[in-house]
């Protein structure tokens, strides 16, 4: 019975590994981006190939603590047994179970050796590849396509008080983008799956923007139901929402090697982009270049 408990626990352990909920919702949202041609085969096999190396590591380490437990509880059992044929008996089992737990950590390990050794080798074959200012052009045109940049930026128009009030319709549209059309309206407003906020947070943004982008959806929602005054701080929280959001889009949009080997040309790209588009808002083209310097 203890053992078929301990077999049960082992593989509870492995399915979580395995079925790692957070993992599942990233590869979710990178399957509907890549059948609606958001993301690309190559993107999408990178990040399959970075969750099934995940697995692989992790269900190591688990193994090797496993069997080290095992180990540790049989040696107990011999110091603890008294009978010599007894004692005989279960060093004689404890030498064979100790190696053919070491001949798996072995069979694993040579295992994810290789898998690191071919991430390494392709890596390294198309770092040695220079990337040459057209190639980053193209990718940074890519990505504001991709995530509808113009539109974004169209908003940069409008007075403060009607982008503090056009800003919550864009994030609810960017949330349908994700997840398709809400989940049908209850009765209950207080509904979880039907408030904003949460909403916003599977969106799955950097703490530090979920965190500004509720605040901004907190003093949105009391003053649709109160309509008091919203201050100036109001209206600037909005602003810097936007920018955070905007900013955190186009990263997440970006080749991932082309953001680690090439910092510099991006930023010098995206910062021409935006001088070019944001003439004419000069403050709002200063927040976004600062946003942009922290993140590079």
């Amino acid at each position: 019975m203890a053992k078929s408990q301990e077999l049960a626990n082992f593989e509870n352990m492995v399915e979580k590994i395995i079925f790692n909920e957070d993992e599942l919702d990233t590869l979710k949202i990178a399957i509907k981006n890549f059948s609606e041609g958001k993301t690309s085969a190559k993107e999408l096999k990178g990040l399959l190939l970075q969750c099934r190396g995940r697995m692989v590591e992790d269900v190591t380490d688990f193994t090797f603590h496993f069997a080290q437990k095992r180990t540790e509880t049989l040696l107990q059992t011999v110091k603890n047994n008294g009978h010599p044929t007894s004692h005989t008996k279960i060093e004689s089992q404890l030498r064979e179970e100790i190696q053919e737990k070491n001949e798996l950590l072995e069979i694993v390990a040579q295992r994810v050796n290789q898998l690191v050794s071919k991430f390494n080798n392709e890596d390294s074959s198309e770092e040695q590849k220079p990337t040459s200012i057209d190639e980053v052009k193209e990718e940074i045109e890519r990505c504001l396509d991709q995530i509808g940049a113009n539109e974004w930026i169209e908003m940069c128009d409008y007075d403060d008080y009607m982008f503090f009030v056009k800003l919550y319709p864009k994030l609810e549209e960017l949330y349908r983008e994700r997840f398709g059309k809400s989940e049908k309206k209850s009765n209950d407003a207080t509904e979880g799956k039907e408030i904003m906020a949460n909403k916003m947070a599977r969106l799955g943004f950097p703490e530090e923007v979920e965190t500004i982008l509720i605040n901004y959806i907190s003093i949105r929602d009391n003053f649709a139901h109160s309509m008091k005054d919203i201050l100036p701080s109001n209206l600037d929280l909005a602003r810097e929402v936007f920018v955070q959001v905007l900013v955190d889009l186009i990263l997440n949009a970006l080749d991932s090697k082309l953001l680690s080997n090439n910092k510099e040309r991006l930023y010098s790209r995206l910062k021409d982009f935006f001088s070019e588009r944001l003439t004419g808002n000069p403050n709002f083209r200063k927040r976004i270049l600062r946003r942009l310097k922290t993140v590079f």
